[in-house]
């Protein structure tokens, strides 16, 4: 039962059947045009003798009557009618075109009564039987002409009636001569049939048979390959398609187990290059397996096996806060970095990044950097900053009171002392702006900013306020400073004061460093889930060598041009620190050197 599924036999049952439609196809055509053309030529015939004169002719003689006189004697005269045999006249008019009407022992021409009975007829069996009272015959007998060709139907007839239905002339093709031939035709397309499917048979599984068996062993062949062995070798010779077809494949093999050996060598390369990495790797699939990590890695995380781990549960274990719906959905630009603590000594940066194969997102690599000594430095650089602010504080404003002493009195002094205290009060506010700002620092860094019991902000009469104070610095430099909202915003909860230094200082950078006549706007509004605040100027702008660097803190773009405009290098550092610690936000700057700078403020409703 196997073998008769196999395409040698669909091939060869295939043919078969196309033969067999087509012959089919054939056979009945003939014969609906051998039925047709016969209908067609009794209607013909019939239409072409019993014309309109004709048919005249025959009601005449069926309508005449004979006058005979009779004389009794010399005086008296007697006129009497004799009946005459009309229908025998009828009948030998009508007889007279038998070779044309084509009568033979399948078609007769009978004269009928009104009752349908046969008076006289070509054919005895129609005296002795009678005819069938068919469409025609009583159309006939109610006195109208009957004529019946229907390719359904046998037989086909003709019915005349004459003298109003007295005599009625009958002509009918019984079909069975038509009949006789149709079956002889069938048969003979039936031998035909037989003949032309068992040679098609024969045909088609030789034809079938030459392309399948290469294809048995190009199978068999196929499973080698399949089961490794790319040595393997066809034995299919000739020159047609499924030759070519069998040296392309063994070229292919021979290609993929020199790729084969290639990729091996490559990963071989690849993974002692990853295992001599400093760095540990982490690479996952987009179902959040781990497909790949090396002894480092181990090492930084504390743990000697990770092949069973996934990427959400295993990076929520570890405090990270992320998913790999953040990486694969959201598709962030660049990477993504996460610090985290091991075992309470060992803090490492986690840099997270897609990666692709054929344009599609294949899965997430993580980097892991052991930041240890640079935190431990960073911290105890950041103590020597708070300590060093909270010591400096004291005599900074000592010294500031006694200078701003000085300076009240210092018209009896000369104007040498006036200048003199001027600088020493200008240096102090110097420096009292920088040790309040190292502290601010400090107190974002160590997150120390809850000490003040949280307000409702309301961020536009907030930035209507900044801007109203900055306004007269801004005439100053006949520069255009603009607040246009967009749209309502909603209260958040935070620090105010907090909120209003950042937008001082990005405003006030603003209005610092756009030349005479320039443009600076101010926009709020909010987007989804997030307040949205930017400030566009067209001043100066950054260079873009200088934008990576812009948020170290005492990093200026230009050192001599910032202490002239009284800056210390902090308040981005501050901004940037306050808007993501305080406000669960972020901070974005794009520049161009010498066409403007936009600073962006997106800060989340919920989180605020």
């Amino acid at each position: 039962m196997k073998n008769f599924k196999s395409i040698k036999w669909k091939l060869a049952i295939m043919f078969a059947l196309c033969i067999t439609a087509i012959m089919s196809v054939v056979c009945f055509l003939h014969i609906a045009s051998m039925i047709y053309g016969e209908k067609q030529d009794f209607e013909n015939t019939v239409n072409t003798i019993f014309t309109e004169d004709f048919i005249r002719g025959l009601s005449a003689m069926a309508e005449a009557v004979d006058y005979t006189v009779e004389s009794a004697d010399s005086t008296d005269m007697t006129i009497s009618t004799v009946e005459s045999d009309n229908t025998k006249k009828i009948y030998d008019a009508v007889w007279a075109h038998s070779g044309e009407l084509g009568i033979n022992s399948s078609r007769f021409m009978c004269i009928l009564d009104a009752s349908g009975t046969p008076i006289y007829c070509t054919s005895a069996w129609v005296l002795d039987e009678g005819v069938e009272k068919t469409a025609a015959v009583m159309a006939a007998a109610n006195g109208n002409i009957g004529i019946s060709t229907s390719l359904v139907q046998k037989y086909s007839d003709y019915a005349l009636a004459l003298n109003s239905g007295e005599s009625i002339v009958y002509i009918k093709d019984t079909g069975d001569k038509l009949f006789n031939g149709v079956k002889d035709i069938l048969f003979l397309y039936l031998r035909c049939l037989v003949l032309a499917v068992i040679l098609s048979v024969v045909a088609g599984g030789y034809l079938a048979g030459s392309v399948t068996v290469p294809l048995k062993r190009m199978n068999e062949w196929a499973k080698q390959l399949a089961d490794g062995n790319l040595s393997a070798k066809t034995d299919i010779a000739g020159s047609d398609e499924l030759s070519e077809l069998s040296e392309s494949l063994m070229h292919m093999a021979h290609n993929i187990d020199a790729t084969n050996t290639e990729v091996k060598n490559e990963k071989t390369k690849l993974e002692t290059i990853l295992q001599a990495m400093t760095d540990g790797l982490l690479a996952f699939n987009t179902e959040g397996r781990l497909i790949h990590c090396n002894s480092e890695a181990k090492r930084l995380l504390g743990r000697n096996y990770l092949d069973d781990i996934q990427f959400d549960s295993f990076f929520k274990e570890i405090n990270a806060n992320i998913t790999i719906g953040d990486l694969l959905y959201m598709k962030p630009e660049g990477d993504i970095e996460r610090s985290i603590t091991i075992d309470k000594e060992r803090s490492v940066v986690m840099n997270f990044k897609t990666f692709s194969l054929n344009n599609k997102t294949a899965g997430i690599v993580v980097v892991l950097h052991d930041i240890t000594k640079q935190e431990k430095l960073e911290q105890s650089r950041r103590v020597f900053v708070a300590d060093v602010s909270h010591e400096l504080r004291t005599p900074i404003t000592t010294i500031k009171s006694y200078a701003e002493t000085l300076l009240d009195s210092a018209g009896a002094s000369g104007e040498f002392m006036t200048r003199f205290l001027g600088v020493i009060a200008a240096e102090a506010d110097r420096m009292a702006r920088l040790i309040s700002d190292l502290l601010t620092l400090s107190s974002l860094d160590n997150k120390q900013n809850s000490y003040k019991i949280p307000e409702e902000i309301d961020v536009r009469s907030l930035i209507e306020a900044v801007t109203e104070r900055l306004r007269f610095s801004a005439k100053k430099k006949d520069q255009t400073l603009c607040y246009s909202p967009i749209n309502d915003v909603p209260l958040i909860v935070g620090d105010p004061d907090a909120l209003e230094r950042v937008i001082i200082n990005i405003v006030g950078n603003a209005v610092k460093y756009t030349q005479e006549g320039g443009r600076i706007d101010i926009y709020s509004s909010k987007v989804y889930n997030d307040i949205c605040i930017k400030v566009a100027d067209n001043g100066i702008g950054i260079p873009e060598e200088n934008l990576p660097h812009i948020y170290d803190r005492f990093y200026r773009v230009d050192k001599a041009r910032s202490r002239d405009t009284g800056g210390t290098g902090l308040g981005l550092a501050i901004a940037k620190q306050t808007i993501e610690t305080a406000f669960k936000g972020k901070i974005k700057i794009t520049s161009e050197a010498g066409k403007g700078t936009e600073v962006s403020i997106t800060i989340p409703v919920a989180a605020s």
